[in-house]
């Protein structure tokens, strides 16, 4: 069995460190082919994935003497520290030793390439470099290192973690509800889709509050709505319920998400894993759509945001649709993206900085007279994607009016219920 084994998910990771390990392990194995062990590694990636269990999983799979390097204090001997742990590693090679938390080792207020800290490391890398001393760090935030300290030739491999999708997801939430109670109704499907994550850490926090709020209600085990409230609250800082909000704003609210939803579940079907009306302050209304899977094109990414607007004013064309300032600002960024830095209307539209300019009169008008058409067109597109599967918006809308939050299911059962065209169909012109 693998120490790995206890690391939930990552397994192309996993799969890249072994490697390395059987390379520490059968080094004229790969020499015979003149394949040289690489010049240390480096898991980087948000706080709390992983990466120091990874790291860990690894010294301890290598089976060489470990040292282990933490920041614990700011105290002013950390240098010697360093510097102490590279010579008893080299005096003991074969070994190996964690970088935990690099990043960390020097001023955490700022950008400091030239502090004391990282050249220790880098001259103690540099005297171990001829011997059989492998080095593996972790790191939250690269940028903030030296390039001289993560060049190749000190670190030969950098290997980003990221947070986990699908499967990988499902295995960790599976994992932190082993020890809870949970109501047998509980559908894994919609609770992986609707959980959104940036370490593992705040998803424990996030089942925790569900049991917490279960076991306040006096109930046996943890249900769906207890896991809802939890995301609700914690995520998306909505209170339990809203008393001053009228029925017609409402209903305009959830035309918006209904909107959002809909484009982009035509345009990428499965994308949306939840769906909510939630309460701002109370005294006001508002609502979000949580994308499962991010929209891969732009152009449909323009769209989705435009929906929520296009839906309002397809039942309310009396009047332009408000709080949409968030969706257009995202919209017209994305354009303006598409337009300046990948040219999608020819080179001459694309930022003239790239090329050592100072953008003209001529230019910054021209520019703003393409995004604006662009805009247009997007909302006349999306609009028909909306006027083609009205029953499936007002199928979402209603069901949010009733619901108040749509759950992958949910949202999997209207789809199959109303009549949805597909996106060839939509842009078919008589």
């Amino acid at each position: 069995m693998s120490t790995f084994d206890k690391v939930i998910g990552y397994e192309s990771i996993k799969e890249e460190l072994l490697m390395i390990v059987d390379m520490i392990r059968n080094r004229d194995r790969y020499s015979a082919l003149g394949a040289s062990l690489p010049k240390g590694v480096i898991l980087y990636g948000k706080p709390g994935l992983g990466k120091s269990m990874l790291a860990k999983s690894f010294v301890e799979e290598c089976g060489l003497k470990p040292y282990v390097l933490r920041r614990n204090t700011g105290s002013n001997n950390f240098v010697d520290v360093v510097t102490k742990t590279f010579e008893e590693a080299k005096e003991n090679a074969p070994s190996v030793i964690l970088l935990d938390d690099m990043d960390k080792y020097a001023n955490d207020d700022s950008f400091y390439s030239d502090a004391e800290e990282y050249v220790a490391v880098q001259s103690g890398i540099d005297e171990v470099y001829d011997s059989e001393v492998f080095v593996i760090a972790t790191v939250n935030n690269i940028d903030k290192l030296p390039e001289s300290l993560v060049r190749p030739g000190r670190f030969d491999k950098k290997i980003e973690v990221l947070s986990p999708t699908d499967k990988d997801a499902e295995a960790i939430i599976e994992y932190y509800l082993s020890d809870k109670k949970l109501d047998p109704y509980v559908n894994m499907e919609d609770l992986t889709r609707m959980i959104s994550y940036s370490s593992c850490a705040e998803l424990q926090t996030l089942i925790n509050e569900a049991a917490i709020y279960a076991a306040y209600d006096k109930k046996d085990s943890i249900e769906m709505s207890d896991i809802v409230r939890s995301v609700l609250r914690m995520q998306y800082k909505s209170p339990d319920n809203y008393t001053k909000t009228s029925d017609e704003q409402i209903k305009k609210t959830a035309l918006h998400e209904a909107g959002h939803l809909v484009v982009a579940e035509v345009l990428q079907p499965g994308s949306v894993g939840m769906a909510s009306l939630r309460a701002e302050g109370r005294d006001d209304v508002g609502g979000f759509v949580h994308m499962y899977k991010e929209i891969a094109r732009r152009p449909h990414d323009v769209m989705v945001a435009l929906a929520g607007k296009a839906a309002v004013e397809l039942y309310y064309s009396e009047s332009c649709a408000s709080g949409c300032q968030q969706d257009l600002k995202h919209a017209v960024n994305e354009i303006r993206r598409g337009l300046n830095m990948s040219g999608t209307r020819g080179l001459g539209m694309v930022d003239v900085s790239i090329r050592g300019l100072e953008p003209s009169e001529s230019y910054n008008s021209k520019n703003e007279a393409v995004t604006q058409a662009e805009l247009e067109n997007y909302l006349f597109k999306t609009r028909n994607i909306i006027l083609k599967n009205r029953s499936f918006l007002e199928a979402t809308a209603k069901a949010l009016c009733e619901k108040k939050t749509l759950l992958y299911s949910d949202i999997k059962k209207i789809r199959e219920e109303s009549t949805v065209c597909e996106i060839s169909e939509c842009f078919e012109y008589n």
